[in-house]
């Protein structure tokens, strides 16, 4: 977890014998994007910097403790916000318009690919628009996606559910197609722009009208939260769950299985 806190320093050309009070607040407002509201991950984050601070405090490599002032207005919530997913009725609608049809055009497919790789490996916002074509290996025994390192989460290479896999090698097919500047995986642009948030969110919300659905948040995050818990039905563990989202903690998957009950995981296993 560190590590991020570290790199947003190093990236504002401060280090941590020397941030201050306005660091912290614009590192918070940037894992803010990345957290669902209601969770512990900004208090969790809160509490590390104030250790790793009062210890340099300590040893004398700093005067004061910013974080320790920002502590002492934070409290840990009574209890963590249910996670969003789709039921696994509701998931199969979805997984049933992520095809390819004959003829698209090349947005129509591209916006297509984009859901489809949400909801079959489960990747974040962030990490979709950091892939480039060659990060998607649609021809192994199994296709996958290598996913790098990004903020907190751990690289990883994951599988990808199998219903994804026409439209996501139809659309790489097409982006191949595609002379540009980048190597972005999923463009904006001719030029090569890479996706905004607010457009993947776009996606979403499409693809859920036209499987005749509709959630609460509307966001890859549902679509991230409905495939981990795929998995857990399908018998993974919650150590496996974690690593193929690439979380280093268990709480994500430890709240997804207690949405989990024993007819679903039966009836997955028949």
């Amino acid at each position: 977890m560190f590590s991020r806190f570290h790199d947003y320093l190093t990236a504002h050309r401060v280090t941590v014998a020397n941030y201050g009070a306005d660091h912290l607040d614009g590192f918070f407002t940037d894992l803010a994007q990345d957290c669902a509201p209601g969770t512990t991950t900004r208090l969790r984050y809160l509490k590390l910097i104030d250790r790793f601070t009062r210890h340099l405090v300590n040893v004398e490599l700093r005067a004061d403790n910013p974080a320790a002032l920002m502590l002492v207005n934070e409290s840990w919530p009574e209890d963590e916000p249910r996670p969003i997913y789709l039921s696994s009725e509701d998931d199969a609608r979805l997984q049933a318009v992520c095809v390819s049809t004959e003829d698209a055009a090349f947005k129509e497919l591209r916006n297509t690919a984009i859901v489809a790789l949400f909801l079959a490996s489960g990747v974040t916002a962030a990490e979709l628009r950091q892939l480039r074509v060659d990060d998607l290996d649609m021809h192994g025994g199994r296709p996958s996606v290598l996913v790098e390192r990004h903020g907190p989460r751990i690289a990883r290479r994951v599988p990808i559910d199998a219903f994804a896999a026409d439209v996501l090698r139809s659309y790489q097919d097409a982006r191949r197609r595609i002379q540009c500047a980048t190597q972005w995986m999923f463009i904006a642009t001719a030029g090569g722009k890479p996706m905004q948030p607010d457009t993947l969110v776009k996606c979403v919300r499409a693809s859920l009208r036209r499987a005749g659905l509709s959630a609460a948040d509307e966001s890859p995050r549902l679509l991230r939260n409905t495939f981990g818990r795929r998995e857990i039905i399908e018998g993974k563990t919650n150590e496996q769950v974690s690593n193929l989202m690439g979380l280093s903690s268990h709480r994500t998957a430890t709240r997804l299985r207690q949405t989990v009950d024993e007819k679903e995981i039966s009836d997955a296993q028949v």
